[in-house]
């Protein structure tokens, strides 16, 4: 990573695919999610979070660098945005130590000026999270009431708990009771589901 308008979709560069952005990428903030009653009698929607934040959208104004005809850059660029389908991990130069997961929700216009590529935008929609390149580092805590704590917004963490016997682990409040444990059990936060 080295320029300033740099972009990854799953580690493949945007440059490789002949794509530049003319202006960094643009997040909109999450907004919390709210369940909403009307109370009779009463002025004002009653409004409870949900706990969870809507996805986010970011949008990329880009341009091609045409190697030699235009339809061919167009195709290339298209090839690289819609490479694969679903969640894919968005990595920007400008924010080096967090990654995304997004979905390319549109891919470059056809529109043809002068036989030249004319600038256009691309359009994420991105889960609400933003992703620590540090937090894909395996953290142990081998002592009894040691702590791991995230800096940002409220983690769901895969944990992997090793060890004989039961115990207790508390992650977010939350106390999960491990009556018999052999060997390792894995928590997996975000899914709430546990396996071994």
């Amino acid at each position: 990573m080295g320029r300033r308008d740099a972009f990854w979709l799953d580690g493949e560069s945007a440059g490789a695919a002949g794509l530049r952005l003319q202006e960094p990428i643009r997040f909109s903030a999450p907004r919390p999610r709210y369940e909403t009653a009307e109370i009779p009698g009463r002025s004002g929607l009653l409004q409870r979070f949900e706990g969870v934040f809507d996805n986010v959208t970011g949008t990329a104004r880009c341009f091609a660098l045409e190697r030699g005809r235009v339809e061919t850059a167009l195709a290339a660029v298209n090839r690289w945005c819609f490479a694969a389908f679903g969640y894919r991990r968005l990595e920007t130069e400008d924010e080096p130590e967090i990654y995304r997961l997004a979905v390319v929700t549109s891919g470059a216009e056809t529109e043809l000026r002068m036989r030249t590529l004319a600038p256009f935008t691309l359009t994420f929609d991105c889960k609400p999270q933003r992703y620590l390149k540090s937090g894909e580092r395996a953290a142990a805590l081998t002592a009894s009431g040691a702590r791991l704590v995230n800096p940002g917004m409220e983690a769901r963490p895969l944990i992997t708990v090793y060890g004989s016997g039961a115990g207790t682990l508390t992650a977010g409040g939350r106390t999960v009771q491990l009556k018999s444990l052999d060997g390792w059990l894995t928590l997996d936060c975000d899914l709430q589901n546990a396996y071994k």
